[in-house]
């Protein structure tokens, strides 16, 4: 059974210091255990040193203690602390027991990387610099009474195992940092999306949608269609938005001369439209802010599933949404736009009929995204003058 402080650090987030450590400490204490109980065998059964194998047995004990400990209290840092005295005191005495001799030196090389990962690189330094300073002392003695030492099996033995270790103890720790970057990297996104989406309706918000035009306009790849006007007057009343609404019964041909009439000199033919839900304020007052979220987020899911692939749908504040139409020229988002009308008004939202206006505006030359935005944003404005439930260029 798992105790209760292990479940709550499992669910702490990847960049919480303590998780990270928790799994350090639970690896090292894996492979001190592991690596203490094989060498009391080895000790005892091979090489019949029974000093050797009190002092494993001792790091074995005492590791296990540590463990159990730590599953009872979840105290990270002492815990942290307790393996690296232990593994660098054991590793200590037993060089020094053998005086530095049959290669037992190399033992001291694991005390870096317990004392290093478990404690942090200032205690991780001082406990290094003593250890290999108390190493420095035996080989300077070694060299006051030197003599020859023939290499026992010990020696390839102390060799072999060091070498063991330090493959497990950089193998855990280097599987603990890819895991942490992945994780750290997941977390990294979900904060992205967290930042750009829209936490009610689940769309893009405005700095996304600010960003996102911005950059499209300021990319000439990503829309490379050139249109000219074939007109090269401009009919003075042309200065106000045009109307269009269907159910005026308007000529087809009279509204296709009005909108190339708008189109001049464009090389990028990206459309914007600001949509505003018709007197959305009755229904906060009437049925609660509640349900008037509610509607905003069937709103939201009925739009998301007119868009085109490359359209870009936003929330750009309160009951207000712009649309993003790349690569698309005023006449035909002016005929998109309105079918996106005609279908949120045949659709039932929480129990209401919803209509919508739109305002329309095609990019100029010299506009930006906040010029481009505040042309279809004034249209948005005559359209609900005109009426509302109806679409509006500029």
């Amino acid at each position: 059974m798992i105790n209760r402080w292990y479940k709550q650090f499992t669910q702490y987030p990847p960049d919480h210091p303590d998780y990270w450590r928790i799994r350090l400490i639970e690896h090292s204490l894996l492979i001190t255990t592991s690596y203490f109980l094989i060498l009391t065998l080895i000790n005892l059964f091979y090489f019949e040193g029974y000093s050797y194998a009190l002092l494993d047995a001792t790091g074995l004990i005492i590791s296990i203690g540590i463990y159990s400990r730590f599953r009872q209290t979840g105290k990270v840092n002492v815990t942290a602390w307790a393996v690296t005295l232990m593994v660098a005191s054991l590793i200590m005495l037993f060089v020094i027991s053998s005086k530095g001799y049959s290669h037992s030196l190399f033992w001291a090389t694991l005390i870096p990387p317990f004392s290093f990962f478990l404690i942090g690189r200032t205690w991780g330094t001082v406990i290094s610099g003593i250890a290999f300073s108390i190493c420095a002392i035996l080989v300077y003695q070694q060299t006051l009474h030197s003599e020859a030492v023939p290499f026992s099996i010990g020696s390839l033995f102390n060799v072999v195992e060091v070498c063991i270790a330090q493959v497990l103890l950089f193998r855990f720790y280097e599987k603990t940092r890819f895991s942490a970057y992945k994780k750290l990297a997941l977390r990294n996104l979900e904060i992205q999306k967290m930042a750009e989406t829209d936490k009610l309706t689940g769309l893009f918000n405005r700095e996304k949608l600010d960003f996102a035009l911005d950059k499209l306009l300021t990319t000439p790849a990503a829309n490379t269609y050139i249109e000219r006007s074939t007109i090269n007057t401009k009919d003075p009343t042309e200065a106000c938005p045009i109307i269009y609404q269907p159910e005026a019964h308007a000529s087809e041909t009279k509204l296709s001369q009005a909108l190339l009439n708008k189109q001049e000199m464009t090389q990028f033919p990206i459309s914007v439209a600001i949509i505003d839900i018709d007197h959305f304020k009755e229904i906060n007052d009437k049925h609660g802010h509640l349900i008037g979220d509610k509607v905003l987020c069937g709103l939201a899911d009925l739009l998301k599933t007119q868009m085109r692939s490359d359209d870009i749908l936003a929330r750009w504040g309160g009951e207000e949404f712009v649309v993003v139409l790349p690569n698309t020229r005023l006449a035909d988002a002016t005929e998109l736009i309105d079918r996106l009308r005609h279908f949120i008004a045949t659709k039932n939202i929480q129990a209401m009929d919803l209509t919508i206006s739109l305002g329309v505006a095609q990019y100029q030359i010299e506009d930006t995204a906040h010029t481009l935005l505040d042309r279809a944003d004034k249209a948005l404005y005559l359209a609900k003058s005109a009426g509302r439930n109806c679409v509006a260029i500029a």
